[in-house]
């Protein structure tokens, strides 16, 4: 066995001689024939030593078309690379395509959608000037609403995305978006106890792995990319905030949500269905239909609530720590060499951290409260819900809504084209008849003797004829009566119904929800109480009372 080791070693030895003695005679060939190029300081290219780097960021979003970089839009990262570029840090081609130094975000952030702990990673000159300097020198560059809190060096294969196991997002909204029917809604409510325990039962039931295709949009239910875990779904303390302007105070509460990842829109959906549920406009168990095949139509809420509060680094901050612990044994850190100069990127340290506090409220939450209470974005959103037809296909084309006025004189025109199609057909069939009498005569030239016979026998089945009066018109005497029986006996009763029980007032309040899509043979769904659709409507006039109020006092 040693033998042919040897054997072996010999000859792979031979192999690297030769191949040694080929390149250097093809070296002295060069040299003999005047073909060895000479080395210039213009020629050497300047290796330049790069490591990968994370920021971490807070901005408010209402301004910012999303987070991802959009040429014809300002959005986060657009404003974030060119500050990086006026600082010298990327080239102009890195700024173009910024997939050249390995650009990547943690989470993607909607339109007008905030974050307090979102965290971008890049490929930079390795320098400890970042971590020291590089913070204040962004935020010099960066609008007001977009901040940078830190930056750290992390290790060379760090992905924010692909390496962030869970993102945390919480959704403030005012507690009157879930009163019930028989509340009012507006900002004296405050929710009890019951409200809480019912609002924490159907969120606890989007925790654990489920298809969330209707939640998002352009996804099929075989689609596995829809499948996604959520770790918890929690409802805070509600809270009150002043308003200034109307000089009282308003409840809210922060609804907060961890999952490894979400699909566009879902967040808002999710909020969205569990309000239409609290405010007893869907079943309890239609959240679990959400999952099933079946494509229904999610309402969503506004985006103005929601927030990026944190994305998780666990395993990634337990691989440092063990190897840093560990760095006495050379062959158990072979992977992280380097891992002590790397720190966690989910605990960023009690300094960044009350500066992130101090951001979250000044800059994103307080805005977001004031906003709320002046433009009302969910109090006009809970005045359409009623409205909302869960039958309709997203994916489809929106169809356009007809006015009541419209439809009412559409329909009152199908009735009379209807009555003027009958009249129509009735004539149609005359003139039939006429015509297959008149072909008939043609075709079989009847003699004078067949209409003698023809005479008679007509003659013969109306010889009481003289005996019948008409039925069209009775007479004069039986018409009075008839007008006098009309108004005291039906008429008088049917008007003093109408203004006593209002069934078409309530008809017309249930109408705008009518589903045309529900089959008619299947159980009926429990209708919505008259007074849903009736504080609703009570509200879209406070909104436009309270708004001009506003705008008066703005003006003044």
């Amino acid at each position: 066995m040693f033998r042919r080791l040897f054997e072996k070693l010999v000859t792979t030895m031979t192999k690297v001689a030769e191949v040694i003695e080929n390149k250097s005679d093809a070296a002295l060939h060069k040299v003999q024939s005047g073909r060895v190029e000479s080395h210039n300081a213009e020629n050497v290219k300047i290796r330049i030593k790069k490591a990968r780097y994370a920021v971490l960021l807070a901005y408010q979003g209402k301004e910012y078309f999303g987070m991802q970089i959009q040429k014809q839009h300002p959005t986060i990262e657009g404003f974030l690379i060119d500050s990086m570029n006026k600082l010298g840090w990327i080239t102009d081609d890195m700024r173009d395509q910024p997939a050249l130094f390995h650009f990547q975000r943690a989470a993607r952030t909607d339109r007008a959608v905030s974050a307090v702990r979102q965290i971008c990673g890049m490929e930079l000159p390795r320098s400890d000037e970042y971590a020291l300097t590089g913070a204040s020198q962004l935020n010099a560059l960066l609008p007001e609403d977009i901040r940078v809190i830190a930056i750290r060096r992390t290790t060379n294969s760090f992905h924010p995305q692909k390496m962030c196991c869970a993102r945390t997002y919480s959704y403030t909204l005012p507690t009157f978006a879930f009163a019930k029917p028989t509340e009012l809604t507006n900002s004296a409510f405050r929710i009890s106890k019951e409200t809480l325990d019912e609002l924490q039962s159907l969120l606890s039931i989007y925790e654990g792995t489920h298809n969330f295709f209707n939640y998002t949009s352009k996804r099929e239910f075989d689609d596995r990319s829809c499948y996604r875990y959520i770790l918890s779904f929690k409802c805070g303390e509600p809270f009150l905030f002043h308003d200034d302007v109307r000089d009282e105070d308003v409840e809210f509460i922060q609804l907060t949500v961890k999952g490894q990842s979400f699909v566009l829109h879902q967040i808002r959906k999710m909020v969205g269905m569990v309000i239409t549920v609290m405010r007893e406009l869907q079943y309890k168990s239609y959240i679990q239909r959400t999952f099933e095949g079946e494509r229904v139509d999610v309402p969503r809420a506004p985006g103005l609530g929601l927030l990026l509060e944190r994305v998780h680094y666990d395993v990634y901050d337990r691989k440092c720590a063990f190897f840093i612990q560990n760095l006495q044994c050379p062959h158990k850190c072979y992977f992280f060499w380097h891992a002590k100069t790397h720190e966690p990127l989910t605990d960023w340290g009690s300094e960044a951290e009350a500066r992130i506090a101090d951001l979250k409220f000044n800059l994103i939450t307080k805005d977001m409260l004031l906003s709320e209470l002046r433009l009302m974005p969910m109090l006009q959103w809970l005045a359409d819900l009623p409205r909302h037809n869960f039958c309709t296909d997203p994916e489809s084309d929106p169809v356009a809504e007809v006015p009541f006025v419209t439809m009412a004189y559409s329909n009152i025109n199908e009735g009379a084209c209807d009555e003027e199609r009958f009249i129509d057909e009735v004539d149609q069939e005359e003139t039939s008849t006429n015509n297959e009498g008149a072909n008939i005569t043609d075709n079989n030239e009847i003699g004078e003797a067949d209409a003698t016979e023809t005479y008679h026998i007509y003659q013969s089945f109306f010889w009481h004829a003289k005996t019948h009066e008409p039925l069209t018109d009775w007479g004069s005497e039986a018409e009075a009566r008839i007008a006098d029986l009309k108004f005291n006996l039906i008429t008088k009763d049917m008007l003093l119904s109408e203004l006593r029980l209002m069934p078409m007032l309530q008809w017309l309040a249930d109408l705008p929800r009518h589903n045309f899509c529900t089959d008619p043979e299947s159980d009926p769904v429990a209708e919505v109480p008259f007074i849903t659709m009736a504080y609703s409507n009570i509200n879209e006039v406070l909104h436009y009372n309270i708004t001009a109020k506003y705008r008066a006092v703005i003006n003044t």
